[in-house]
């Protein structure tokens, strides 16, 4: 009985990695964006794959030049580079929202990558990566309906709904779902 428990532990630690590893950068970064737009009440983005493309195209073109510039097309548009996980620069977008005044609910420099992330009006989302020689991660995220846009701030970057969302809600339902499976085998 204790080796057919160990057994179903590591079998459901190995399913978990598996699932996990299997999870592409564009599905992470989807599930990113909608986490935090879940805190504001927006709705999901859904994935583009063609806009996907083109944004892993611009990545490595930007990868190559070893500089971030935006492409100035008809697309909402994020960059970041980073030597760590590229799924954290949707993190790092986020975390101008410490910045952003919703008094005033205007476009800032210091915010836009932020603002542009929350967009209420924006439904899909085009993303690709592409890393250097130096091992450096150039991001391209593209949302559409673009963002940013001059008079529509209010309606587009709600405040953040304090309380515990939807997402984190059900992330630990699952989580002590499985604890609660795992400890049933146990101490059978």
């Amino acid at each position: 009985m204790y080796i057919d428990n160990i057994w179903i532990i590591w079998t459901l630690t190995f399913l978990i990695c598996i699932f996990q590893a299997r999870a592409s950068f564009e599905n992470e970064a989807l599930d990113s964006h909608n986490k935090y737009r879940s805190k504001h009440g927006c709705p999901s983005l859904s994935l583009d794959s063609g806009l996907n493309s083109d944004c892993k195209s611009y990545a490595k073109e930007l990868a190559d030049l070893d500089t971030l510039k935006h492409s100035e097309g008809p697309y909402g548009e994020n960059l970041c580079y980073t030597s760590s996980d590229p799924v954290s620069c949707v993190k790092d977008w986020y975390n101008e929202e410490k910045d952003y005044d919703y008094g005033k609910a205007k476009y800032s420099p210091s915010t836009g990558h932020f603002t542009q992330l929350i967009w209420k009006s924006s439904k899909t989302l085009g993303i690709g990566t592409y890393t250097n020689s130096k091992g450096i991660s150039f991001v391209v995220a593209r949302y559409k309906p673009q963002g940013n846009m001059a008079g529509e701030f209010k309606e587009n970057v709600p405040k953040p709904n304090r309380s515990r969302s939807l997402h984190e809600h059900a992330k630990y339902l699952i989580y002590t779902s499985v604890i609660l499976i795992i400890c049933g085998h146990i101490s059978q």
